[in-house]
């Protein structure tokens, strides 16, 4: 099994990844860079190096310990494989092939993140135009589903708070407190950080109020904070989806059986 090789089974095998939260502006930089729209003179190799270095130092030490545990339990057939792959995890080398591929691997997922935001400032662009209580809405949500994206948040990190706000019956006045138990300050910063990036340049409007609900630091109360409000709120919507469809499936299956 060539090093290669062996690189390309235990991330298919794993799928570990960079947590998108933590994302500097080099992985940024390299995401447009490998976006449909890139700088013809953006260098993706040069930038990949930068990125991997920016990270490599903080990160090394979890991804290693994710390969670690995935290794004791992977199949005989990919022991080879996670040999290989784990002496580059114990490097401090930002250089080893595996380093630049996470690097790679974080900075394709960001780029493909990145553009559903521009899809969703898009979406809100009309809206945002037309002013009123309308435009804050929207802007506020398309703030939301960014954030939630950008960030790779899952439903499932909230579950528990999530469960009690929609077995209260999902009411308008329980959101303050939803968002103040689940509104971390780190993870509200890196949300507003995350936002403050986007922008649209066929969508100015949204994106330029999308931005200004991102700007200055978090509020000390997650209740007031424009960005975290609608990203957990997001996050139950997504949460609820999920149930029904798995309310469904197997009610399908019951009926087939």
């Amino acid at each position: 099994m060539t090093p290669e090789e062996a690189l390309a089974r235990v991330l298919a095998v794993t799928g570990i990844s960079l947590p998108r939260g933590v994302l500097g502006p080099e992985t940024w930089v390299l995401a447009r860079a490998l976006s449909a729209d890139a700088d013809p003179a953006a260098d993706p190799a040069l930038l990949a190096g930068a990125a991997s270095a920016a990270h490599w130092p903080e990160l090394r030490g979890p991804m290693e310990a994710a390969l670690l545990r995935a290794a004791a339990s992977a199949a005989p057939e990919d022991a080879e494989a996670f040999e290989i792959v784990l002496e580059w995890a114990a490097d401090e080398d930002p250089d080893t092939p595996l380093a630049r591929a996470l690097a790679v691997r974080a900075a394709t997922e960001l780029a493909l993140a990145d553009a559903r935001a521009r899809g969703q400032l898009r979406a809100a662009e009309q809206a945002v135009r037309d002013g009123g209580a309308p435009a804050a809405v929207a802007a506020a949500t398309a703030a939301g589903a960014i954030a939630a994206d950008l960030l790779d948040l899952d439903p499932e990190d909230f579950a528990v708070e999530i469960a009690e706000y929609v077995a209260a019956g999902s009411r308008a006045e329980d959101i303050p407190e939803l968002a103040r138990t689940t509104g971390d300050p780190e993870i509200r910063a890196w949300a507003r950080s995350a936002v403050a990036r986007t922008d649209a340049p066929d969508a100015p409007e949204a994106s330029a109020g999308v931005r200004h609900l991102a700007s200055g630091d978090p509020p000390e109360d997650p209740a007031e904070d424009l960005v975290w409000v609608p990203t957990i709120l997001a996050l139950t919507q997504e949460a609820v989806e999920r149930s029904l469809a798995e309310e469904a499936s197997a009610a399908e299956a019951a009926g087939e059986g």
